[in-house]
């Protein structure tokens, strides 16, 4: 009798909801809460947390005592390696074999084409995490310190460093991080800590081995000027367009306002941290955030989104149409178009989703505006975290579908898909023929 193959793309959603249910069942228990939290509550936390997004109900520091804050904490940490990652972690440390199997599984979820090595790759990640957030800690850990006494300054600095790095946008403040959007070195810490996560382990790691930029893998090249180009740009776009909204930006010395808009531009790359109350941003202003959200940020990085470098391609790819091309070509090296479909087919399906789960939001929240609830599907899918205030206001069906959208967000559209779809090759092969479009 043949063996039926298994499916690791099931195995991973099936390990992703398991774990998730176990969070939520932690943050439950008594020991977990100052106040009395329902349970769509722990579950929106724990799968916020876990899918390092950062949306909230509820004021976490008034709900959750240090027990509660370090499980959301642990769920961070887990959501930003990935829970593949993070057993095979843990196989190595109590000295388990690891098979093909599971490192075939690990392969998948670090979007690796073999598995040679792969082990050694999970622990340099694991090491390299730590390194950059225990880094980001000891800086914000100089500014808290004073302020709040050694033990609380140093677990909310630690806390905020691991957030940051996951890109998950939980702060231990009650106005996020409102109240330092002027202190120059929370700023630049935290949002150091964003662009190193967002960009992407493989990507750290190319450029640590490689001595020069042309030496530099094409994905890495794209990753680097991408976030450069697109963090320059929307800085200036939201300095433009708030500066004179005294509600955000305006009243502030050109140094105040340029420093919060690069704040609000590298952490709406999926990071959700905010220094200016977002529902009181220009409607162009959300836009273009909005549009930065669904880019997201790198592949194997912390952040969400389609990502920069299936956006890159749709880009490249229709610029090689317009000029008639036969091949995509970037920075000298052809693109295979089996990148090029798998890039249209992530954005198609993505776009769906969105526009799905905002539909259904409208239904469920009559009474929030369009707007606001079509931000908030973004976010959530972006697995940023940032609102425009609704997020304590929606209803439980609301929850629900801000849930499942995190849980997409992270997961990625295409590994549910092809969690329940059985892909089989193509054998055979029908004439051609022309279709009109355009």
């Amino acid at each position: 009798m043949k063996r039926r193959k298994t499916n690791p793309y099931f195995i991973i959603l099936s390990s992703f909801i398991m774990f998730l249910l176990a969070g939520t069942g932690l943050l439950s228990l008594p020991v977990s809460q100052l106040k009395p939290t329902s349970f769509i509550d722990c579950l929106f936390l724990a799968t916020s947390a876990f899918t390092v997004t950062g949306l909230s109900p509820i004021d976490i520091t008034e709900h959750f005592s240090y027990f509660g804050l370090t499980v959301l904490l642990i769920l961070i940490q887990a959501g930003g390696l990935g829970l593949v990652t993070l057993a095979m972690i843990v196989f190595i440390m109590i000295g388990k074999k690891v098979g093909l199997k599971n490192r075939f599984l690990v392969s998948e979820a670090l979007n690796q084409g073999n598995i040679g090595g792969i082990l050694r790759l999970v622990m340099y990640l694991f090491f390299l995490s730590l390194a950059i957030e225990l880094s980001g800690a000891v800086f914000l850990a100089m500014e808290w310190i004073p302020e709040f006494g050694f033990w609380q300054g140093l677990y909310r600095s630690f806390f905020t460093a691991v957030s940051a790095f996951n890109n998950a946008g939980f702060a231990l403040h009650s106005d996020n991080l409102v109240g330092y959007r002027f202190n120059p070195v929370i700023n630049f810490v935290i949002t150091t800590l964003i662009i190193l996560g967002g960009l992407g382990f493989t990507v750290l790691i190319d450029v640590a081995k490689k001595t020069s930029f042309q030496k530099l893998r094409v994905h890495t090249k794209i990753m680097l000027l991408g976030t450069l180009l697109i963090n320059v740009s929307a800085t200036i776009v939201i300095f433009l367009l708030e500066m004179d909204n005294h509600q955000t930006l305006g009243g502030h010395s050109w140094y105040n306002q340029l420093q919060m808009a690069y704040f609000q531009a590298i952490t709406t790359r999926t990071a959700g941290f905010n220094t200016i109350d977002i529902g009181a941003m220009n409607t162009d202003s959300i836009l273009v955030m909005m549009l930065l959200m669904f880019i997201g940020g790198g592949s194997t990085s912390t952040a969400g989104g389609i990502k920069l470098t299936t956006a890159a391609v749709i880009l490249f790819g229709t610029i090689s149409f317009i000029k008639q091309h036969e091949q995509i070509n970037i920075f000298k090296r052809a693109i295979d178009y089996k990148i090029l479909l798998r890039s249209f087919a992530i954005v198609v399906l993505s776009t769906l989703i969105v526009f799905t789960i905002t539909f259904l939001l409208v239904l469920a929240e009559p009474d929030i505006p369009f707007l606001k609830l079509f931000f908030e599907a973004v976010s959530a899918f972006g697995t940023v975290g940032l609102t425009m205030g609704i997020t304590d206001d929606l209803s439980v069906i609301g929850k629900l579908l801000i849930i499942l959208m995190m849980m997409i967000g992270k997961v990625g559209i295409l590994t549910i898909v092809f969690t329940f779809s059985r892909p089989r090759k193509q054998t055979y092969y029908f004439p051609k023929e022309d279709i009109l479009t355009g």
